[in-house]
């Protein structure tokens, strides 16, 4: 099974849609995350809330999901996307 975190955006970004576009996923290379399958799901969110801390300061996307399956970019599970605020905090 591969892992892997996708990192969302809105449709039509900007303040004049008051943020309510739904989430697609975004494009680009620092828009999906490799992550390692030997980890628990709690490691692979802290893992994902620390990639976007280290790209806040020149992408900042507005959420994530987790996904899983047997290919890459062929997901078969996917957890609901988590909302990013930022600045980021991590413990």
């Amino acid at each position: 099974m591969r892992y892997w975190i996708q990192y969302m955006q809105r449709a039509v970004p900007g303040p004049w849609n008051n943020h309510t576009s739904p989430l697609i996923d975004a494009c680009g290379d620092s828009a999906v995350f490799i992550l390692d399958g030997r980890n628990n799901q709690e490691t692979m969110h802290r893992d994902a809330l620390r990639r976007a801390q280290r790209m806040e300061h020149w992408k900042q996307y507005d959420a994530y999901k987790l996904c899983a399956g047997t290919r890459l970019f062929y997901p078969s599970l996917e957890s609901q996307p988590r909302a990013l605020s930022y600045p980021i905090r991590t413990a």
